[in-house]
């Protein structure tokens, strides 16, 4: 915990709409890194904490990772609400979403949805497609090489444009046109979950897609009935999935993305169940090529992936048994076995 002074309070426009505060204060250290800024998530929160400029704050991170403020000591609640959208201008609207106030832009065309939407279409969990910040797709869109998803599967007409922008040579224009042709080969989870609906995460994503295998096309004509019937899927979340269909420039866009991609297959069948397992993967790892392979083979058993080690953990991934690591100590308290990447491999197999 460290004791600051807000400075002020940035408005971040997301790919949904949602105009997020983030709170900016003088830096201060935390578990050994300095920070400056900190999400406030929306409005309830902001007015809860009566933030002003100019209080005292104390801050920490959640999970030793995310800043967060837990409390403000002057309280002087002096923040104006913005009414227009910080990037495209339109007037801002307050929504209350099951008891949360929030603040979002209307505008379907805000230039900051597009921006975050292609931002989340390249990111590692979804398409995949190395080498392109938010920063970079900013300048492929005021470029006009980018104007939706699909675009992005043919910059290779555009490759003499791209060596001119600053920070592509030949060598990282062709290393990203590589990268784009590999991202052509995709799951069906990964691939709905790159669309960004409401909602719908990567193991949503995965759940839906196991219930219902079919193609992208097919999908889309899903009804609330058939997806709410699917247990952990929900009404609401039934609801956001039909609705993203039913805007047609959402559907015309889903569909040019499904012309440009290939659906991979299972690369084999998996022989070990692991329904109602629930795993933590700590440490370095070395046969999986990060954390978020590793948890889609566990999922794709029917396991679970947690972030911390609880009674209702199973298993505990990690290389070092013999590892001081608050988790290992957790574990061996707890009686809950340490696996290897290599056990955890033989459980997957069935071996």
């Amino acid at each position: 915990m460290a004791e600051t002074k807000l400075l002020e309070i940035e408005w971040s426009a997301s790919r949904t709409g949602l105009i997020n505060p983030i709170a900016v204060f003088e830096p201060v250290e935390l578990e050994g890194t300095t920070v400056s800024r900190a999400s406030v998530h929306n409005l309830s929160i902001l007015d809860e904490l009566k933030l002003g400029i100019g209080d005292v704050i104390t801050v920490y991170k959640a999970n030793m990772i995310i800043p967060q403020i837990e409390e403000n000591k002057t309280r002087s609640g002096n923040m104006n609400i913005p009414d227009t959208c910080p990037v495209c201008g339109s007037h801002t609207e307050h929504l209350n979403e099951k008891g949360t106030e929030v603040l979002i832009c209307p505008n379907e065309y805000c230039e900051a949805k597009r921006i975050k939407q292609l931002s989340h279409f390249v990111s590692r969990n979804a398409i995949n497609i190395d080498g392109l910040s938010e920063s970079t797709l900013e300048k492929f869109i005021a470029a006009g090489l980018v104007k939706e998803p699909a675009d992005l599967f043919h910059l290779d007409r555009h490759k003499e444009c791209l060596t001119k922008m600053e920070g592509f040579g030949e060598k990282s224009c062709q290393n990203l046109l590589e990268s784009i042709q590999s991202a052509r080969n995709i799951t069906l989870p990964r691939l709905v979950y790159s669309l960004g609906i409401k909602g719908i995460g990567l193991s949503m994503a995965k759940l839906i897609c196991r219930e219902f295998p079919y193609d992208l096309p097919e999908m889309n004509t899903l009804t609330e009935e058939q997806l709410s019937a699917v247990d952990g899927v929900g009404e609401v979340l039934a609801k956001n999935f039909v609705s993203y269909f039913q805007n047609e420039e959402r559907k015309r866009q889903a569909d040019a993305i499904w012309n440009e991609i290939n659906i991979m297959k299972p690369e084999q069948e998996i022989k070990a169940s692991l329904d109602g397992k629930t795993f933590v993967i700590t440490g370095s790892l070395n046969h999986f090529t990060n954390r978020d392979e590793c948890k889609e083979r566990i999922e794709a058993a029917g396991g679970k992936v947690t972030g911390s080690v609880s009674k209702n953990t199973d298993y505990l991934i990690n290389n070092d048994r013999l590892s001081a690591s608050s988790k290992n100590k957790k574990a061996n308290q707890l009686g809950i076995p340490i696996l290897t990447e290599e056990a955890l491999l033989e459980l997957l197999e069935g071996t």
